[in-house]
């Protein structure tokens, strides 16, 4: 029999080069030589799921590509530094079985058991998961039989499974497990006092691995979508929604249940790997055709939660593009793309949004209108992903950004996710936001319009026509970071106590306190996108050359500008999670030059770098991505503009008193008690640029005015003047009206957004998103929480006197002209009559 094997492998060695011309791999992780950092010093042995002759040909091809040392053929022998070796665990399974039958332990356990009892032998375990294809497991089909790869499948269906899947082929390593780690308890240099059960405690670790490596490559099995469709009306909730309606409506049961049925057909996705495979390969000519690159972090994290973890991916929303990054990023990636929140509006005739859904889309409407028997599907059917396994991807902001900031996050989604997530205790469920950062997006153009008051376009077959002459611009870079994740239990443990015994599977209602928690958890999730925020080349010239006076400044100022926000965000990193691509201030000014479309004026005392008013308004968008980022610092340098020294506990309360806006605003990562330790670090570091001096009385003082570090001060200061403006003259608005006694909400929004349309006028901006009145609205709610207005059941508001200091000291950060500008507007404006 041993003869006949070792015949057969001949046989397969020599036709091993014919059949690897068929296979094309993609490996995970991409760095995998410095991922896995092997020992040099210590032997190394690759361990494979199954016995497969074609999964070792092609670990031993990739093994050479990527520089690491290549399995060999051991026998009886243990794996040395010069002849690394293999294991299939399917034998060292068999082997247990057999020792159970016989009695005896079998060859394969031999040989470990004495690896095991060699204090002095240690090996480098190195689990790697073969993938031919990335079918999930669904109900059989005598397809699937055939073509799709199965353990244990036998050498013709394996030659079959290579015909037909050997193009899409993921080779996926593991981190080196120790082997003398799981000696139980053994000293160094001491054997394992019970080889068998290190034998077994070893092959139990190898086996789980194998298995949630499979479930985060593959997914969980699926089920056809006629069986979830059925399986959605058959819930308890859906079937008592519909008897309800029947009673309130006078209808039949048929008749409702009919309508059911339409309902989950438009909301169901209709997975298919052959779907996300094709859109895979027509995704990629795409990108490569308009993006310069996907730039990715975060997800070798990713990958091991996803071995234990059901994942809802939050991401930021400022592109359709959204919709098929992160699918496509994770695919690559070796993980499985998940099921998509996609807006109705996306269900797009002549095959478009059956392919999205093919692709994991499931499709809502924007708004549920009381509909019960909608409300009761929708919820069955996001119970069934979570309690299935299945990744979740959601746009928490409900829409795409048109100002390239976070806008507030919608929570009805997320509060069904969360409330089944709490429900079932049989998954760990996890948050995992996601910053998605462009260059540039395809659709600034439509942005701008929309911010001037155009209507937005409607998605349809015609609209994607238009946008095929996309296809010959260059967008730069995309970058997508994977944030820190929030487990859901333990976020509910903080901010939810006893939910464990009110949210169970049996209950109905939300205990109290659960939309305060959503409320605590959206705002959470919004903050970690803002902390893994990319620091984009195109971001920091735009924060750069859109703070300089008349958006222009000379090439040497304008390299002195950037440099000085790198080594802001260096001296102070925002987060953990905090990427910068590229830190040199040339190659970021010739990088993301022509994709802003900045103009160079050649002249003889040095080159100027400008930027035409239309350009300069679609560069805002890249500047608010990372708006956020320089919050602290511009504001601390704004108590200058006007100031030559200022004592540090002054400048350290007023932005104490001025943080919550920030915060409320920006998704700052820190809470309003924590703002005075984090301001005095920021003050540390422009101390340390030069921007600052520390005098012996307790004063900070600003370089002279003549100097340099006062230009990139004061230029700093303007990075946030815009939103220090709106501040100010909503503040001055409220102190005004307060002498009138209460406000109607709507009408002093549409006074602060008027306010804000004149002033962009008066001072020539062209900067539509100044006068945004989502902006103001949320200005409002921060001074309903800050207990500075109390908004009426009539919708006026009641303001406190103490906005009157909010005003001052909004106008301390305003400069001369600004300032002047604000007094005229507020004192020419028509009288308003009191509420």
């Amino acid at each position: 029999m041993r003869l006949l094997t070792e015949v057969l492998f001949a046989f397969a060695w020599l036709l091993r080069k014919p059949m690897l011309w068929l296979v094309r791999t993609r490996v995970a992780p991409e760095d995998v030589k410095g991922r896995l950092n092997l020992d040099p010093d210590r032997p190394v042995c690759y361990v494979l799921p199954q016995r497969s002759w074609s999964d070792l040909f092609v670990l031993e091809r990739l093994c050479k590509e990527q520089g690491l040392p290549p399995p060999h053929r051991t026998g009886t022998d243990l794996p040395t530094l010069s002849r690394p070796g293999f294991l299939y665990l399917s034998a060292l399974l068999e082997g247990r079985v057999e020792s159970r039958r016989t009695g005896r332990a079998a060859a394969i356990e031999r040989l470990i058991e004495r690896a095991v009892s060699n204090p002095v032998f240690d090996v480098q375990l190195v689990p790697v998961s073969i993938f031919w294809g990335r079918e999930p497991d669904k109900e059989t089909s005598l397809f699937r039989l055939l073509f799709w790869d199965a353990p244990g499948a036998g050498a013709v269906r394996k030659l079959i499974i290579i015909i037909a899947n050997g193009r899409n082929v993921l080779v996926s390593f593991g981190l080196p497990l120790p082997f003398r780690a799981y000696m139980g308890g053994t000293a160094p240099g001491q054997p394992a006092a019970d080889p068998p059960r290190a034998v077994r405690k070893l092959t139990r670790a190898l086996h789980f691995h194998f298995l949630r490596m499979r479930t985060a490559t593959l997914g969980p099995n699926l089920l056809r979508r006629t069986v979830v469709v059925r399986e959605l009306l058959a819930t308890a909730p859906v079937q008592q929604a519909i008897e309800r309606e029947a009673r309130q409506k006078n209808q039949t049961l048929e008749q409702v249940q009919k309508r059911a049925r339409r309902i989950a057909d438009e909301i169901a996705a209709d997975y298919s790997n052959a779907s996300i495979n094709f859109l895979k390969n027509v995704l990629s000519l795409v990108w490569n055709k308009i993006f310069k690159g996907i730039e990715t972090r975060g997800l070798e994290r990713v990958r091991e939660l996803a071995q234990s973890h059901v994942i809802i991916y939050l991401p930021s929303h400022r592109s359709h593009a959204d919709y098929l990054l992160a699918s496509y990023v994770l695919y690559l990636a070796g993980l499985v793309p998940p099921h998509i929140a996609a807006g109705i509006n996306l269900n797009i005739p002549l095959g478009i949004g059956a392919l999205l859904r093919r692709c994991g889309a499931f499709f809502m409407r924007r708004k549920f209108g009381g509909d019960i028997v909608y409300t009761a599907v929708f919820r069955a059917y996001v119970d069934s992903l979570i309690q299935r396994g299945y990744p979740i991807e959601v746009f928490p902001e409900g829409g795409r950004s048109r100002t390239g900031r976070l806008l507030q996050p919608k929570t009805g989604l997320l509060a069904m996710m969360v409330e089944s997530a709490l429900r079932q205790r049989a998954r760990k469920v996890l948050i995992v936001p996601v910053h998605l950062g462009y260059d540039r997006v395809w659709e600034i153009n439509s942005y701008l319009k929309e911010l001037k008051g155009a209507q937005k376009q409607k998605e349809s077959v015609q609209s994607l026509l238009k946008a095929v002459p996309m296809l010959t611009k260059s967008y730069g870079r995309v970058y997508l970071n994977f944030g820190e994740a929030i487990r859901v239990d333990e976020f509910a443990d903080v901010h939810l106590p006893g939910w464990r015994e009110s949210l169970t599977p049996k209950s109905e209602d939300r205990p109290e306190g659960f939309a305060a928690m959503i409320a605590e958890l959206a705002f959470e999730t919004m903050a970690r996108i803002n902390s893994a925020a990319v620091a984009t080349p195109a971001g920091l010239l735009a924060t750069a050359l859109l703070a300089a006076p008349q958006k222009a400044a000379s090439e040497g100022d304008l390299r002195e500008q950037i440099q000085l926000l790198i080594s802001l965000l260096q001296g102070r990193p925002y987060g953990p999670d905090q990427h910068i691509p590229l830190t040199d201030p040339q190659a970021i000014l010739d990088w993301a030059g022509p994709i802003s479309r900045v103009s160079r004026i050649e002249h003889a005392w040095g080159d100027l770098i400008t930027v035409e008013p239309r350009p300069a308004a679609l560069m805002t968008f890249a500047r608010n991505n990372i708006h956020h980022l320089f919050a602290l610092p511009s504001l601390v340098a704004n108590f200058f503009r006007s100031r030559y020294a200022v004592s540090e506990e002054a400048v350290v309360s007023g932005c104490r008193a001025l943080y919550p806006f920030l915060h409320a605003q920006f998704f700052l990562r820190w809470t309003p008690a924590e703002s005075e330790t984090v301001v005095r670090e920021w003050i540390d570091v422009m101390v340390a640029q030069g921007l600052l001096t520390r005098t012996g009385q307790g004063l900070l003082r600003r370089p002279e005015f003549d100097s340099p570090a006062f230009a990139r001060l004061v230029t700093l200061g303007r990075v946030m003047g815009e939103t220090f403006e709106r501040y100010c003259l909503s503040a001055l608005l409220l102190s005004e009206e307060r002498k009138l006694g209460r406000i109607e909400r709507a009408r002093f929004e549409d006074d602060c957004r008027l306010f804000a349309e004149r002033m962009a006028v008066l001072t020539g901006r062209n900067a539509p998103e100044f006068f945004d009145t989502a902006l103001f609205r949320a200005y409002v709610s921060t001074l309903i929480d800050m207990g500075l207005v109390v908004e009426r059941e009539d919708k006026t508001l009641e303001v406190d006197e103490r906005i009157d200091r909010i005003a001052e000291r909004s106008m301390e950060l305003l400069g001369g002209e600004a300032q002047q500008t604000v007094l005229q507007i507020l004192a020419r404006r028509p009288a308003v009559a009191p509420a």
